[in-house]
């Protein structure tokens, strides 16, 4: 008996111009579901006309306003922006409701009108979390007899503690998710139990009840995402742009990552197998970006694939994340001639002390150094993280990364707080790690954490922690002026590797502006700049030519 079943993701108000990629790990379940013979659709309502929709409210063009003034002009807010930044963020936050509101109704009524057997609900963190709670729970209300099932990054670091702020899921599910899927509809047609299932977290009677998590070995047997009109919606308003599934785990223990726990040890698809994806993304889709999504992408896996695009003259542009250890030895030339055009990497500190106490990390500086190099010379737009302030940092080893990032000059750097998330070692023994918490509910105070997204975290509401004995403003103003000091030596700090693939085919003058006109329409609701954006980039990167 096949099921009828929705895919949905509610991520809340886009954010950033890499919101509008498809959904690969959605598309991967309804491709999964589709080989066994199921029915179903995804809905992705992280488009620009979800921007549209909450910006009709006349009030809110005042935030044109500013977002010229401070994205556009480069010009600090004055005390008077910040007063009616206030304001508007009040009415933005309320708009908003309203619009998701109306999101939830619609896909009730789907469900209802279909007579959908389960909805999946992707889980985000932030406002995202909330409007799925609510789709949950409105979809039980209005359709008692409807499975309901959570999945997403939110359950793989919070896991059961979900079913404290919401009993309105008949399971949750973590790690990988394709078989599960495949096994939650056939529960859900009353083939099996779900303590026959992987991967789940079940209600219990008060008290969730967890299934053996498994993992899935062969991912070469995986089918091909599904990004067919028919069954990923709205897929022609999204930028065609394909994560590829190329490895899942990771050989590292970072001590601030949920990766190792989340996906486990490193398996990796074949080469031919990737670069059939391509080719079918390419054939079906006319697309010719991509971005690898794992962890920890194997450098001798990106070197064997970059081989055969090569040999085949096969024209895509590609990024990914990349271990230094991993490409120590990397033809770098190779990469940037089969299309590779951007790369990042974790650094987090230079200093050898942060990296052994705080991350767990055994890179050393000398080849870290030796790696972004031969990625820039090879003309690899090379992007790296940092972790600021990181645990343990003194005014020292703060000056030994920003003078390694200084001589090194990496395309751009993203600087961001240390965040702790459940699971983690960081979490799981912050005293060792030179935390502190300042909540006995620490998981579900940042579970429903929201963030102000017309501000800085400086203006945002206190995270529960503290590190170094600095409070939440207290570490959030350091990141800032850590960040200030690579701006103030000409590094730019707003640029991510998917963000500069997609500049370049956006048809701007230059990266610059591609940064600031972005910042501003995302800031200002300007969806109509950025469908005309999308379409350009799906135009100019369009794969009629392979």
């Amino acid at each position: 008996m096949s099921t009828n079943s929705l895919l949905v993701t509610l991520a809340g108000m886009p954010k950033i111009l890499s919101d509008f990629i498809p959904d690969n790990g959605l598309a991967s379940l309804a491709a999964c579901l589709r080989e066994n013979g199921h029915f179903v659709r995804i809905l992705d309502f992280n488009l620009p006309d979800c921007l549209a929709e909450i910006f009709s409210l006349k009030s809110l063009r005042g935030l044109q306003h500013i977002g010229e003034k401070v994205f556009l002009e480069r010009r600090k807010p004055s005390p008077i922006d910040v007063i009616r930044l206030r304001t508007l963020s009040r009415i933005l936050e309320e708009r908003k409701d309203k619009v998701f509101d109306s999101i939830i109704d619609s896909i009730v009524d789907t469900a209802k009108r279909e007579k959908i057997d389960f909805v999946g609900i992707k889980l985000w963190a932030g406002d995202g979390f909330r409007y799925s709670l609510k789709l949950a729970a409105s979809l039980k209300k209005k359709c008692p007899k409807l499975k309901v099932f959570g999945g997403g990054p939110q359950v793989d670091i919070f896991r059961e503690h979900i079913y404290r702020v919401s009993r309105d899921f008949d399971a949750l599910c973590f790690g990988e998710g394709e078989e599960t899927i495949t096994l939650l509809a056939d529960y859900t047609a009353g083939k099996i139990s779900q303590d026959q299932i992987p991967n789940l977290i079940l209600p219990g009677n008060g008290r969730p009840i967890a299934t053996p998590r498994r993992y899935i070995k062969a991912l070469d047997i995986l089918p091909k995402p599904e990004y067919r009109p028919e069954i990923y919606e709205n897929i022609v308003a999204k930028i065609r742009l394909f994560v590829l599934d190329e490895s899942r785990g990771c050989p590292n223990s970072c001590a601030f990552c949920i990766h190792p726990i989340k996906s486990g040890r490193r398996r990796t698809r074949s080469p031919l197998s990737v670069v059939a994806e391509i080719e079918h993304g390419a054939l079906e889709y006319g697309a010719s970006l991509f971005r690898y999504a794992g962890s920890s992408t194997p450098g001798s896996l990106m070197k064997d694939v970059a081989q055969i695009l090569k040999e085949k003259n096969f024209n895509v542009s590609y990024t990914s994340f990349g271990h230094f250890r991993d490409f120590a030895g990397m033809d770098f030339h190779l990469l940037r001639e089969s299309g590779c055009r951007s790369l990042f990497f974790g650094v987090e500190s230079a200093s050898p002390e942060i990296l052994r106490r705080a991350m767990n990390k055994t890179n050393n500086p000398d080849e870290m150094a030796q790696v972004i190099k031969n990625s820039k010379d090879a003309g690899i737009f090379t992007v790296v993280s940092i972790i600021f302030p990181a645990p343990f940092e003194t005014e020292k080893t703060r000056a030994e990364t920003l003078d390694f990032l200084k001589k090194t000059r990496p395309d751009s750097v993203l600087v961001q707080f240390p965040g702790l998330f459940p699971g983690t070692p960081w979490a799981q023994e912050p005293e060792r790690f030179n935390f502190t918490l300042e909540t006995d509910d620490y998981a579900v105070a940042v579970m429903t954490y929201q963030i102000k997204s017309l501000f800085p975290p400086n203006y945002w509401k206190p995270l529960p922690y503290r590190v170094n004995g600095m409070n939440f403003h207290q570490f959030a103003n350091e990141t800032a002026r850590f960040q200030k000091d690579l701006q103030a030596a000409g590094i730019g700090t707003f640029v991510s590797d998917e963000a500069f693939l997609l500049s370049v085919f956006a048809g701007f003058k230059d990266l610059d502006e591609f940064v600031a006109k972005n910042r501003y329409w995302l800031f200002a609701g300007r969806a109509e700049e950025l469908k005309k954006e999308i379409e350009s980039i799906n135009k100019a990167s369009y794969a009629g030519g392979n």
